[in-house]
């Protein structure tokens, strides 16, 4: 397989931040991170109002490295609520910054706070708070309708080998996919089994419970004793080999922030994604996170 165009190695702030699905790490360690990235190369960092303290560690880390605000890139979400405008210029403040490289709706709502967000995404983007506008977390149906009515340029979604659903029509739109959770959440790497789930929610999560998901990961060793790379890695050379725009990787330790990674062969890619999709079909909802926009 080749890829056509380099994917952006992007930090995900989310456990800086926020401790309601993972562990919450202390500030120390966040910063350390997030210095070991930018020695790493990476450049992009998400963030979202909802991280709370994360725009600030970002900042601090950042200014302590004497990085300059042309040399990264900012990317954060907001709910689509009436106070969506005050949320941003809330966190363009925590991160020292005057702009968002993107910015983007957290998650789709079914209310009638949609549109007038999206709306007030396009006045923050023609005032220059915003450099392009995105959404994250939209089921298809909804992606279409609102990539054609408003001026976006972005989808973040989970994409892994426990969440491709849409994918393959989703790339058809003209969107840039910004890809989280390569590692599905934490259970492709191999540390948790049926026998041994991880104490927290993920242990529900409908693929961990999947019949398919002990052989996917028997298929994953294969692949990566093929390749020399550890089992996140080859997790995370199945999205890279899918080649979206960017994608976003959750880190809890210094020492893991660099990665091997590879294009894998049609022959991997393939044996890879029928198991995927089988997984993937036994979801009730439209979202990994178990929820339903329909």
């Amino acid at each position: 397989m080749k890829k056509s165009e380099e994917t952006i190695d992007a930090l995900g702030l989310w456990n800086m931040g926020d401790g309601s699905f993972h562990s919450l790490l202390s500030p120390s360690a966040a910063k350390a991170i997030i210095r070991k990235a930018w020695k790493e190369g990476i450049r992009a960092f998400d963030s979202a109002f909802s991280y709370r303290e994360a725009d600030s560690l970002l900042y601090s880390a950042l200014r302590e490295m004497n990085a300059e605000r042309c040399d990264y890139a900012i990317w954060s979400k907001v709910m689509a609520v009436p106070t969506l405008e005050r949320k941003a210029l809330s966190s363009l403040k925590r991160l020292g910054t005057d702009h968002f490289d993107i910015l983007m709706l957290h998650w789709p709502t079914k209310d009638e706070n949609l549109f007038p967000a999206l709306k007030t995404l396009e006045r923050m983007k023609d005032e220059g708070k915003a450099i392009e506008i995105g959404v994250s977390n939209f089921p298809l149906p909804l992606l279409e309708k609102v990539s054609r009515d408003f001026q976006l340029s972005y989808h973040e979604r989970p994409l892994s080998l426990i969440w491709t659903r849409e994918w393959e029509e989703e790339r058809k739109l003209s969107l840039k996919t910004i890809a989280y959770g390569p590692g599905g959440l934490g259970l492709l790497g191999g540390k948790y089994s049926p026998q041994t789930p991880p104490q927290d929610r993920r242990q529900d999560n409908e693929a961990f419970k999947s019949e398919y998901f002990p052989i996917l990961i028997d298929k994953m060793k294969e692949i990566a004793l093929k390749h020399s790379l550890t089992l996140y890695e080859t997790a995370y050379s199945f999205v890279y080999s899918m080649n979206p725009w960017a994608i976003v990787r959750g880190i809890s330790k210094a020492e893991d922030t660099k990665i091997r990674k590879c294009v894998l062969d049609q022959e991997d890619m393939d044996s890879l994604s029928s198991l995927s999709s089988l997984i993937v079909s036994t979801y009730s909802k439209d979202n990994i996170f178990a929820h339903s926009w329909s």
